[in-house]
C-alpha cells in the first residue's frame, strides 16, 4: 500500500514539474521615444525579448501603421530572427526608426511571434505588444500650446504690491539709499517663462522694470515695475518739454566707445561723472528721462544734445545733420537702421550705397561716407569735378587736328595725283617726239636726230643775234619749216 501512495505521489510530482516547464514565457516589449511626432521627423521605436528562462531562439515581425514609413533597424530590416549567443540570454533589444508621414495616431505592433526555450528547447507562451503616438503637423501642434501668459502673483521682497494680473503697470516709490530690490514673480500656466524678475539695480531716479511673460505658444505680457528712488537735490533738465535728470553716480552711467576717457563736469557746482575726447572736444553726460531710461549727451556751455554715435567695424563715427551743399545731383533723404539705430542718410536709385555725413571720431575729420550695409563698413565718398574749359579747348583742339589733318591728305593726294598726270604727259611729249624724229629722219634723207638738234639750235642763235632780220635759211631749216 505504501508503495502504490509512492508511485501516485511520483506521478503527481512529475505532472507539476512538466507544467512548470511548459509554463515558461517570454513577453515583447513595444516603446517609442516621443509621444507625439512632427509629419516629416522620424520616431525610435524599441523593442526587447525578455524572459526569466534562458533564450534559444526567437522570431517575430515589426509591423508599423500606413502612415509611416520604415527607415531603418539595427538589426536591418523589420523582420527578426536570432538565435543567444550565450547559455544564459534573458532579454535581446532591437531598435527601429519610422518617419511619420500625415497627422493621425501611428502605431508599431508585433506579429508572429516565436520564442524558443534554450533549456527545455519548447515553445514559449510570447506576449507580444504594441506602442502607438500622435502624429501631427507643426501648425497642428502649436495649435495645442497653451496661450496663458499670465503672472499668479507679483511680489517686491520686503514691500507692499497691490497684484492683479490684468494690471500692467505699477508703481512704487523708494528711499535714496536703496540701490537694489528683490522682483518675485510666479506664472499662472507652468509652461510659460518670465524674464526680469529676480535681483534688480536701481538708480537714484526712476527706473522702469519690465517682467516679460512668454507662453508656450511664444505670445508675450510684459508687467512693468515704476521703482522711483527719490534723489537729493536732483539736477533737472528740460529738452524740447520734457524733463531729465543728470546722472551723479558713476556707476550709472552708460558705458563711451573707446575713443573717450572718463573725467568729471561741474555742472549746477557739482563734479558730475563724464567722458571727454579731446581729438573732436566732446563731452558726454547721462541724462535719465522720466521712465528710468539714460542716454549719453553732448554737453557744452549748459547745452545738451543726444549723442549719436555709430560703429562702423573698428571706425567710429559721431552723426551730423547732412551740410546740403555737399549732397550729390540725384540723391534723396532716407532712413537706414544702424545698429538698432535710425539715422538720417541719402540714396539714390540704382545705387547700392546710401551716403552718410559724420565726424571722425579719431582723427576729428569731417566726411561724406559711403555705407556698406553687408560689411558694416564706410569709404569715403570723392566727387569728381569737370574743367568745363579744359575740356571745351581739348575737345576744339582734337577737331582742329582732325581737319588739319583732313586738308594735308587731300593736298598730299593732288600732288600725287598731278605728279603721275605730269609723268604721263611727259612720257607722252617723248612718244610724240620720237615719233616726229622718226618722220623727219625720213624726210630729211636720213639725217640723225643729233645733227637735226644741232642745226635747230644754231638756226635759234643766228635768229637772236639778228633780232629779227630774216635770213636766207639753209636748205635744211627749209625742209624742216616746209614739215
Amino acid at each position: 500500500m505504501k508503495k502504490i501512495s509512492l508511485i501516485i505521489f511520483s506521478i503527481f510530482l512529475s505532472f507539476i514539474i512538466v507544467n512548470k516547464v511548459d509554463a515558461s514565457s517570454a513577453t515583447i516589449n513595444v516603446y517609442s521615444s516621443k509621444s507625439t511626432v512632427i509629419v516629416g521627423d522620424t520616431v525610435t521605436v524599441t523593442v526587447k525579448v525578455s524572459s526569466s528562462a534562458n533564450l534559444g531562439s526567437w522570431n517575430f515581425d515589426v509591423v508599423p501603421s500606413s502612415n509611416l514609413s520604415f527607415v531603418s533597424s539595427s538589426f536591418g530590416g523589420l523582420y527578426v530572427a536570432e538565435s543567444a549567443s550565450s547559455l544564459n540570454t534573458k532579454s535581446k533589444t532591437y531598435t527601429f526608426k519610422f518617419k511619420a508621414k500625415s497627422s493621425g495616431t501611428g502605431s508599431v505592433s508585433i506579429k508572429n511571434a516565436r520564442v524558443l526555450d534554450m533549456d527545455t528547447e519548447k515553445n514559449m507562451s510570447v506576449s507580444a505588444g504594441s506602442t502607438s503616438f500622435k502624429m501631427m503637423t507643426q501648425s497642428e501642434l502649436e495649435s495645442t500650446y497653451s496661450k496663458n501668459n499670465n503672472l499668479s502673483s507679483l511680489k517686491i521682497e520686503g514691500y507692499d504690491l497691490e497684484f492683479n494680473k490684468d494690471t500692467l503697470e505699477y508703481n512704487i516709490d523708494l528711499n535714496f539709499d536703496v540701490t537694489e530690490i528683490n522682483i518675485i514673480a510666479e506664472p499662472e500656466d507652468s509652461k510659460s517663462s518670465i524674464d526680469g524678475d529676480g535681483k534688480v539695480t536701481l538708480s537714484q531716479g526712476m527706473n522702469q522694470i519690465k517682467i516679460v511673460v512668454t507662453a508656450q505658444n511664444g505670445s508675450t505680457k510684459t508687467y512693468i515695475i515704476n521703482a522711483n528712488v527719490k534723489e537729493m537735490n536732483p539736477i533737472e533738465v528740460t529738452l524740447d518739454g520734457n524733463t531729465y535728470t543728470v546722472v551723479r553716480q558713476k556707476e550709472f552711467l552708460p558705458v563711451a566707445s573707446m575713443y573717450y576717457q572718463e573725467t568729471t563736469v561741474k555742472i549746477n557746482e557739482e563734479d558730475v561723472p563724464a567722458y571727454y575726447n579731446q581729438t573732436v572736444d566732446f563731452t558726454l553726460v547721462g541724462l535719465k528721462d522720466s521712465s528710468g531710461n539714460v542716454n549719453l549727451y553732448l554737453y557744452k556751455d549748459g547745452n545738451y544734445t543726444l549723442y549719436n554715435e555709430a560703429k562702423f567695424n573698428s571706425l567710429g563715427i559721431y552723426i551730423l545733420d547732412m551740410d546740403q551743399s555737399l549732397i550729390p545731383k540725384g540723391y534723396t533723404e532716407t532712413k537706414i537702421n544702424i545698429a538698432d539705430k535710425e539715422i538720417v542718410a541719402y540714396s539714390k536709385e540704382g545705387y547700392e550705397y546710401p551716403l552718410i555725413y559724420g565726424l571722425n571720431l579719431e582723427n576729428g575729420s569731417k566726411n561724406l561716407y559711403k555705407y556698406d550695409a553687408k560689411e558694416n563698413t564706410l569709404q569715403i565718398y570723392e566727387t569728381v569735378t569737370i574743367n568745363t574749359d579744359i575740356y571745351f579747348n581739348a575737345l576744339i583742339g582734337m577737331f582742329g587736328f582732325i581737319i588739319i589733318s583732313y586738308i594735308i591728305f587731300i593736298v598730299l593726294l593732288s600732288n600725287k595725283n598731278k605728279q603721275q598726270k605730269n609723268f604721263l604727259d611727259k612720257t607722252m611729249r617723248m612718244n610724240i617726239i620720237d615719233v616726229n624724229d622718226n618722220a623727219l629722219e625720213n624726210v630729211l634723207g636720213g639725217k640723225t636726230k643729233k645733227e637735226l638738234k644741232k642745226e635747230k639750235k644754231l638756226a635759234k642763235k643766228l635768229a637772236k643775234k639778228n633780232k629779227g632780220v630774216v635770213e636766207e635759211t639753209p636748205k635744211g631749216d627749209e625742209e624742216m619749216a616746209s614739215l
